[in-house]
């Protein structure tokens, strides 16, 4: 499903100036975003994430750079042109944004209503959507009648009405409690997987991003500092801030109390290994007695999965023989990532 770049973004800056100063909030971005992925942008608040939406569908110019929809840099169209490129588009909000006035029927019409469609086919669409959504027996409900789920579910309705390629998801669960998320990021991947539409999800939460991310990139102070696979990401980080994105997830190193507890509980030498997916960590400590004479316990970690993979660390007590044990720690570097705790 996926292949060439749907959204891309040429050495883009978005600056805003304004009461004597200026305010870089994208700064010298260079994207490439694939047809059919679900696309995760991560960052702390400030990062520059909702301005890099706005830039997507042109809400906002670019200041330098280029952003390119389906090959079409959108510095280079006039208003008539923008609002087509926009219709393609698709967006699902924080706040939900719908229309009090209206019912739920109306809300998901409107759109289509603005597109010039006859009303037989607002209809039409109208139902079949509040059946893929789920909630075809809130039709003529209005949004103060509904859960915050179901008024989720009526802006994703409504954000698919005109058969959008991309949908645009900024902060679309932050309003939502633990369940309710769950079940809207399950219905954001069966947008993506059963309708085909690239989705941009816009978030500060890592859960988010481990639910339904296949690609994330990481912004830091408007900067891109981490992108690809969202499982080479979060299993190796880089960068402080992915680090402490993936920190999140699990504890998987023993720090303060933690760490004093260990060493007094525990007299061998203590030494942390990565866990990756057919890393071969679990291969060489299960031989680790036969080969060399050493022993060892798990003391402390924390796996997790990405993307249906395992990542994640443990902490191992390793008993034995001096030069034995080096040995061992040292045929564990050629697997993975080891680092010794000192006493």
């Amino acid at each position: 499903m996926t292949g060439a770049p749907l959204i891309e973004f040429q050495h883009v800056t978005k600056t805003f100036t304004g009461g004597g100063r200026a305010v870089t909030a994208v700064d010298d971005v260079d994207l490439r975003i694939e047809a059919g992925r679900i696309f995760g942008i991560i960052g702390y608040s400030g990062a520059g994430k909702s301005t890099l939406v706005r830039l997507i569908n042109a809400l906002e110019p670019v200041t330098s750079g280029r952003v390119l929809i389906d090959g079409v840099d959108l510095g280079t169209l006039k208003e008539r042109q923008l609002r087509q490129v926009r219709a393609g588009i698709g967006m699902v909000f924080q706040q939900f944004n719908l229309l009090a006035s209206r019912t739920v029927f109306g809300n998901v019409a409107y759109p289509l209503k603005i597109a010039g469609w006859k009303r037989e086919q607002r209809r039409s669409r109208v139902a079949e959507l509040l059946g893929f959504v789920g909630i075809a027996d809130k039709a003529w409900n209005y949004p103060d009648q509904l859960s915050g789920g179901q008024k989720q579910r009526v802006g994703i309705a409504r954000a698919l009405a005109t058969n959008p390629k991309i949908l645009l998801a900024d902060e679309a669960t932050s309003a939502l409690d633990p369940d309710t998320t769950g079940e809207v990021l399950r219905l954001l991947k069966r947008v993506n997987t059963e309708l085909g539409v690239t989705i941009v999800v816009i978030t500060h939460e890592m859960d988010v991003v481990r639910e339904i991310a296949d690609h994330v990139a990481v912004l830091d102070g408007g900067k891109v500092v981490e992108h690809g696979s969202t499982y080479d990401v979060f299993s190796a980080p880089k960068t402080g801030t992915a680090q402490r994105f993936a920190g999140t997830l699990l504890r998987d190193t023993p720090q303060g109390d933690d760490l004093d507890r260990i060493r007094a509980r525990h007299g061998g030498r203590l030494v942390s290994a990565r866990v990756r997916d057919g890393g071969g960590l679990g291969a060489v400590l299960s031989d680790a007695l036969g080969r060399h004479g050493v022993r060892f316990e798990i003391v402390y970690g924390g796996i997790t999965a990405l993307s249906g993979r395992s990542f994640g660390g443990l902490t191992l007590e390793l008993i034995g023989e001096p030069s034995a044990v080096d040995a061992l720690i040292a045929e564990l570097r050629d697997t993975t990532e080891i680092e010794e705790i000192p006493a």
